[in-house]
């Protein structure tokens, strides 16, 4: 479980035709850009996979994107542009407790060895600054750390692209959305995650690495299937992550695509048996890969 999630992020119209079989899994075609073409469509619409953390060596992003992007009605992310910083703090925050309450002597003695070698910070100001803030956070900076000033952002660019050209943002989820992911696991598992992280951080690091080089194949069939990969067991909480929020963003996107929209979500929720792709297909909307 913990390997997943360190990877790391869902009213049909009465005229929508019959579904249509969706293409095969995995697909032949390589594509992080995709042309949405189906009922009730003034004109096409673009589906575009991103990544969410990804090193500049890796990033993707033809002068022919920035103008798709320039010339269309509403750009639609997973977040609505960029989050605000108080937000994300209301949502990070714990309403009760310690964060330091959640885990063991031992655990504990642990975490602070862990964090100085890697956050550089002495017991107690790693005490003051994280005893309010959920355990997931921690991981999640520990990933980020190792990335600092050698990555790119897909959103920043595209939201600037849209301040810049007057192009309308709308998000399929809210922060408080996406962060629920994590406040619904049980004490037990997110202690697991925290601890697995510290144990396997070499590990996750090289697991980042492994995505972002099978982002630049552009086949979001093997994104999925790097995300998915554990022994051949798709547990529960990728369920939740992936097949669930993708069935729920697809009404979403229906509506949006009834007007010139470019959509770019996680890579991660384009393929699959499941994914963005296959779904919008059995809605009866025909996809088709594009060269970046």
């Amino acid at each position: 479980m913990i390997k997943f999630f360190l990877i790391i992020s869902f009213l049909l119209a009465s005229t929508i035709v019959q579904g249509q079989e969706s293409r095969r899994f995995p697909m032949e075609e390589s594509s992080l850009l995709w042309k949405i073409t189906g009922p009730n469509m003034e004109s096409d619409s673009y589906l575009f996979g991103t990544m969410h953390l990804i090193k500049k060596e890796y990033f993707l992003f033809p002068r022919k994107l920035k103008k798709i992007v320039s010339k269309t009605d509403q750009l639609v992310m997973e977040i609505a542009g960029l989050p605000n910083q108080t937000d994300v703090m209301k949502y990070i925050t714990l309403d009760e407790g310690s964060f330091f309450d959640f885990f063991n002597t031992a655990q504990i003695d642990t975490i602070l060895t862990w964090a100085k070698a890697n956050f550089f910070m002495e017991e107690s100001v790693f005490r003051s600054a994280f005893s309010k803030i959920k355990p997931f956070v921690i991981i999640q900076m520990a990933t980020q750390i190792q990335f600092i000033g050698k990555t790119e952002s897909y959103e920043r660019i595209f939201s600037e692209i849209a301040k810049n050209k007057g192009v309308e943002t709308k998000g399929l989820e809210t922060i408080e959305q996406q962060i629920s992911f994590f406040d619904q696991l049980t004490n037990k598992q997110q202690v697991e995650m925290v601890m697995s992280g510290i144990r396997d951080s070499e590990k996750s690091i090289d697991l980042i690495i492994k995505m972002q080089k099978t982002y630049v194949s552009q086949n979001v069939d093997a994104i999925y299937q790097v995300i998915t990969d554990d022994g051949g067991v798709i547990s529960e909480e990728k369920l939740k992550f992936l097949d669930d929020r993708n069935a729920n963003w697809i009404p979403q996107i229906m509506r949006f695509v009834k007007k010139n929209t470019f959509i770019a979500i996680g890579a991660g929720h384009l393929g699959g048996p499941n994914g963005v792709i296959r779904l919008l297909e059995k809605k009866g909307y025909t996809l088709t890969p594009m060269n970046l």
